[in-house]
């Protein structure tokens, strides 16, 4: 559930209340959430030109003069200079007990760094603590988290690798830079990009830098490498207009990978709140899992989200490897399933080796820490939440959502929700469907995953997982009337009647003559005098209804283009054969539906069961599609339809709704029980609905508006779908969504459902 301000900002003060040290005097300001503002990376401390810290010995690095009074929280990188012992240096809040947490970790004679986000304590001062033998430190400043909310937020992403010199380019020679080009790996509006930095292969003691590409090399340093290692460390770093980010080499020649986690735009993401390190993680001594070693092959899991605010999307950890017993590497990262292609720490035997870890959330707020070889020891300490805040509460035609489930396309962060509340960020809705919704003034916005561009703002993730909590602009549009949602993109209508598209487009979905994909909106190739759109949700096809009252198809085949082909479909729209006069459209999960002038009801594809509604059934064996449309059977009177995953839905103009297909989860809403096949392949009536004036689908059941702008809902409801407060079970029969009155429209995506209120 998608929280006001003032309960996000409760509940982020509650968490700082939870997680921070006990104050060994003043105590620093409960943060609040903040933007981030980069910085050319400089150097704040160089004890070298002092002296070494001591064992146990403490210094505070005062930084009034680099960050405004408004910062909360700084973003430096420190390197722990030659120790003279085994030791660690935590870096916390001044003014508060040095906390059971650690960010450097170093054996005699080393050099190591380690990127550090930390809370600002009394009087904008960060204390460092080193615990043994004596030991230089050095820290660059590059960049700092402010209120009131004037800088950038941030997107965390599935780590995703965007460099690897040994597969692309070659090594880097000593006083060499190569180039890290992130054009629509990000959105041109990014003004900083966090990623996960490692060197290979050196052949000489080096360092490296990166900064941002347009601007002169700094004195500060990354990464600091002696042959034989190979050492990663967590980098955010600014960015210019050409989204480039330059790497220097220092000595000998260097291998260097790219992960990249996230982003930073001043217009959309998550706000950043700090606190002081607290451990989270600890498999020495069971602290947030079973005490014992990581296997080879094996993860742990953290559970976070209990802790964190719902519209948490992510968090930032250090993440500590002990006692390995082998050559490994660990990757700390959502459990999606399958093992991640990157990586967050190197760590060899008999290494204690640290490095920060910016982790995106995909559903629940876990974390998993997978090991890849022998068995290791994993200690995490949380550093700070990444949370939606809603800095500016819909007034006027707003939209609500409730459901979600896995990528979190509607409520994309720790959770689903039974309990429909306002999308962040959006108000003057028009309209909305799947994850896109239409503004009053006919711009598009966009939410959810982004695979292959289909957020429609210029950048792509090719992560296991990633895109936008909060709804981002489409860019290039304007003047927009009607949206529609495909399996993996998106379309939309001008008022000049031309239809654009982007996203996926393997199947040739975005109807522009090829197969590449598009993370802007193109032009559908030859349609002019358009009034209406759809799309298929799980296949990959999309429609549009002419002024002549002609339908046209364009993406998979397989009957999907009811053009009497059952081929590999068409990257270019073909006529619907034999419908005339259609007034209606709307996409199935594998065909289309119509309605023509006369009211009756029309429909094509796949007919597994029972979605063409024309009362024939699905003989084993056969193939059970229609590649031509059929007639609805039964229905007269028809003024809209709709389409699930294996149903179909009409609204006739007497207000009264007509379902047909599978009921398994009871998607017809005639609280009949499941029987036989589970099938009814001719329409029936759904009881108790004689004054629908709108009809919309979700996967396995249906939601209808009615004259008095009250929401009824029927079928599955494991996200919340039905908007009963609840995240369980189903309903056969129609029953009122909680808490909706004066809706004017209904939208409906997968696992979800919207409604629109004046």
């Amino acid at each position: 559930m998608r929280r006001s301000l003032p309960a996000v900002l409760s509940m982020l003060t509650v968490l700082w209340s939870l997680l921070a040290c006990p104050p060994a005097s003043a105590a620093p300001e409960t943060p609040t959430a903040s933007t981030f503002t980069p910085l050319s990376p400089v150097r704040v401390l160089d004890t070298r030109d002092t002296g070494p810290v001591g064992a146990q010995g403490l210094l505070t690095l005062d930084l009034a003069e680099r960050v405004p009074a408004t910062a909360t929280a700084v973003t430096l990188n420190v390197t722990g200079v030659t120790p003279t012992a085994p030791t660690y240096v935590t870096v916390f809040p001044a003014g508060v007990a040095v906390p059971t947490a650690s960010n450097l970790n170093l054996a005699a004679g080393d050099t190591r760094a380690n990127q550090v986000t930390v809370a600002l304590g009394t009087e904008r001062k960060v204390g460092l603590y080193n615990n043994d033998g004596a030991v230089h430190l050095v820290a660059d400043l590059a960049g700092y988290y402010a209120t009131p909310a004037s800088g950038a937020k941030y997107t965390a992403l599935a780590g995703s690798r965007v460099l690897d010199t040994r597969a692309n380019g070659g090594s880097l020679g000593a006083g060499a830079t190569r180039v890290l080009d992130l054009t629509g790996r990000v959105p041109a509006s990014a003004t900083a990009v966090t990623v996960n930095l490692t060197a290979t292969g050196v052949t000489a003691p080096t360092f490296v830098t990166a900064w941002r590409a347009d601007t002169p090399r700094p004195n500060a340093s990354n990464l600091n490498v002696t042959p034989g290692e190979t050492r990663p460390n967590l980098v955010t770093v600014a960015l210019g207009p050409d989204r480039r980010v330059n790497l220097y080499n220092n000595a000998g020649t260097a291998d260097l990978l790219a992960d990249l986690t996230g982003f930073y735009t001043p217009q959309y993401g998550a706000a950043f709140t700090p606190v002081s390190p607290t451990r989270v993680l600890d498999t020495r001594d069971g602290t947030g899992a079973q005490a014992g070693p990581v296997g080879s092959g094996s993860s742990v899991y953290v559970n976070l989200g209990a802790r964190l605010p719902t519209s948490s999307t992510g968090v930032l950890l250090n993440v500590t490897g002990v006692d390995a017993t082998a050559s490994t590497y660990v990757a700390a990262t959502a459990p999606v399933g399958s093992l991640p292609g990157t990586s967050t720490l190197n760590v060899s035997p008999g290494r204690t080796v640290a490095n920060a870890a910016s982790v995106a959330f995909w559903y629940g707020g876990d974390v998993a820490f997978y090991n890849n070889t022998g068995s290791i020891h994993l200690v995490a300490d949380l550093a700070g939440v990444f949370a939606v805040v809603d800095e500016d509460p819909c007034t006027a035609d707003c939209l609500y959502v409730w459901g979600g489930g896995p990528r979190a396309d509607a409520e994309p962060t720790v959770g689903s929700s039974g309990t429909p509340a306002p999308v962040v960020g959006l108000s003057r809705v028009r309209a909305a469907t799947g994850t896109y919704a239409l503004r009053a003034d006919g711009t598009v916005w966009a939410w959810g995953d982004n695979y292959h561009g289909r957020l429609g703002n210029g950048w792509t993730v090719q992560g296991q997982y990633g895109g936008s909590p909060v709804p981002v602009p489409v860019v290039g549009l304007t003047g927009v009337t009607e949206i529609a949602e495909g399996a993996a993109s998106g379309y939309a209508l001008r008022g000049d009647g031309s239809v654009w598209a982007w996203g996926e487009n393997f199947n040739g979905q975005l109807g522009t003559g090829t197969h590449d994909h598009a993370t802007v909106p193109v032009r559908v190739s030859g349609l002019t005098g358009v009034v209406a759109i759809a799309a298929t949700r799980t296949h990959t096809n999309a429609y549009a209804l002419r002024v002549d009252g002609s339908v046209w198809a364009w993406g998979s085949g397989w009957g999907g283009l009811g053009n009497g082909t059952n081929d590999d479909g068409s990257a270019v729209p073909v006529r619907v054969s034999g419908l005339t006069g259609v007034t209606a459209i709307a996409g199935a999960a594998m065909g289309g539906y119509a309605v023509r002038d006369d009211g009756t009801a029309w429909a094509w594809g796949y007919n597994g069961t029972g979605q063409l509604g024309n009362g024939d059934p699905c003989t084993p064996g056969e193939s059970c599609v229609s590649t031509v449309p059929v007639q609805v059977a039964g229905l007269t009177h028809v003024t809209s339809v709709a389409g699930g995953w294996d149903n179909g839905y009409a609204l006739t103009d007497d207000g009264t709704v007509w379902a047909w297909g599978l009921n398994t989860d009871g998607q017809l809403g005639t609280g009949a029980a499941c029987e036989g096949s589970c099938v009814t392949w001719s329409p029936v009536r759904v009881p108790g609905v004689a004054d629908a004036t709108a009809v919309a689908s979700f996967d396995n059941g249906a939601y209808v508006l009615r004259a008095d702008g009250t929401v009824l809902s029927w079928g599955r409801n494991d996200y919340g779908q039905l908007g009963t407060g609840t995240v369980t079970g189903t309903s056969r029969v129609p029953i009122a969504v909680h808490g909706v009155t004066e809706a004017r429209s209904i939208g409906s995506g997968s696992g979800r459902g919207y409604a629109l209120i004046p």
